[in-house]
């Protein structure tokens, strides 16, 4: 018991570290989420106390610990995140974005078929979900806390009904200082582990009917989790492959711009959609919508700019220079958009032709000048889709670049070159 007891003094020295620990899972699991336009409540917390004392003391009984170091390795929720959906059907789309952002240990889904003698016999499954034992990527986190990719968190994903199940029924069943509840106690947390899953059925009936809603009408889109829903439901459907989900990327923006334009609603989309590759792991669909629009009319970039600093407003999770306006923000930056957007104006198709690989047969550049564009195009690409902006020098010899090149295309459309 000494040994515990220096274990639960050390933890409570330690257990900030492990708070912060867990938030910043928490936060990117619930910035992406939103993002993605998945629905979901995201929670995070460090061991308390006097739950892990009870954990730990339990355990000690077949462990028989030797050192700190050997209950630091044996208990793995320390730092614990809970993904709570309002739609189980969603729990594909939130195992890509787990396993693709984190580094995933082990997964345990549960229920687990075990049956003890003498037991209450369950009619219902009791707890569903999937329990992930993951780190935090190093290059998601800052310099300061780049320590924190050492250390383990547990992430439980669920629908947010069986997780309020299974919170009476842990704090009753496994908190329990009277020892074993009565027959009638677990029938009646059986009784209500049915209601649960009568209404995941439910849910995911709700689920398809609002994707079949959104697939009939010519309504515009509520929101950017409907725009996610007939995405990915799209993307789904189109795709031969079974082994990749579907890269759909950012829609909170794509919804704003696709108001903007007027293309807010499926038949608007449809046209901009056959030209899309649904099953692509290298671009994002939201991208690939945004870049098509883009294409058609460069005058449209004004609107993507308002939709992207529109989200920035009320993003909780974004960074200023995520959302920084082309026109307003620091002079490389503009000086390059403007110059960016008459490069468009002027030859549009040939420019997106070159800096996609595919040069036209009539079109003349050597190989530098090819390589150049393709790297202004990646700049381009950065500050509309990325989460920072390039050095001001790239951008300002971009933006000369390219000037150049308007004037050379323009004399030569007027035959002075």
């Amino acid at each position: 018991m000494a040994l515990i007891s220096e274990f639960i003094d050390d933890y409570k020295s330690k257990i900030n570290h492990y708070e912060h620990l867990a938030q910043t899972c928490a936060y990117q699991c619930e910035s992406a989420l939103k993002r993605r336009g998945l629905r979901a409540l995201v929670t995070s917390r460090a061991k308390r106390l006097d739950s892990l004392t009870s954990k730990v003391e339990n355990r000690n009984k077949d462990k028989a610990y030797q050192s700190i170091e050997e209950i630091y390795e044996d208990i793995v929720d320390l730092a614990g995140v809970r993904i709570a959906l309002y739609f189980p059907g969603d729990r594909e789309e939130i195992d890509s974005f787990v396993r693709s952002h984190f580094n995933v240990d082990h997964v345990k889904d549960f229920p687990e078929a075990l049956r003890h003698p003498g037991a209450y016999q369950k009619r219902f499954l009791g707890y569903v979900g999937r329990h992930y034992r993951l780190r935090l990527k190093p290059e998601t986190l800052p310099p300061v806390d780049q320590h924190l990719a050492h250390y383990v968190i547990e992430l439980q994903v669920g629908s947010v009904l069986m997780h309020a199940w299974a919170e009476v029924e842990h704090d009753l069943v496994y908190k329990s200082t009277e020892g074993f509840l009565s027959q009638e106690e677990y029938a009646i947390l059986d009784e209500l582990n049915g209601l649960m899953h009568a209404g995941e059925i439910a849910l995911e009936r709700l689920q398809t009917a609002v994707k079949r809603r959104i697939n009939t009408e010519r309504q515009p889109f509520s929101n950017h989790y409907e725009l996610s829903s007939y995405l990915y439901d799209l993307t789904r459907k189109a795709s031969q492959r079974t082994d990749t989900e579907p890269f759909i990327g950012r829609t909170d923006v794509l919804f704003h711009f696709l108001k903007a334009t007027g293309l807010n609603s499926v038949p608007a989309l449809r046209p901009i959609l056959q030209k899309c590759d649904l099953g692509s792991v290298k671009q994002p669909l939201a991208q690939q919508i945004a870049d098509r629009i883009l294409q058609s009319n460069p005058d449209y970039y004004s609107a993507f700019n308002e939709a992207r600093m529109t989200v920035g407003r009320s993003d909780p999770f974004g960074a200023p220079q995520e959302y920084a306006s082309y026109f307003s923000g620091p002079e490389s930056l503009g000086s390059f958009m403007r110059q960016w957007i008459a490069s468009e104006q002027v030859a549009g198709d040939v420019l997106h032709s070159v800096t996609n690989g595919e040069l036209p047969p009539d079109v003349s550049l050597d190989d530098k000048t090819v390589e150049k564009l393709k790297h202004i195009k990646k700049l381009r690409n950065d500050i509309l889709y990325g989460d920072h902006l390039p050095s001001e020098g790239d951008m300002l010899s971009a933006a000369e670049f390219l000037e150049e090149l308007v004037s050379l295309l323009r004399q030569r459309a007027n035959g002075t070159a």
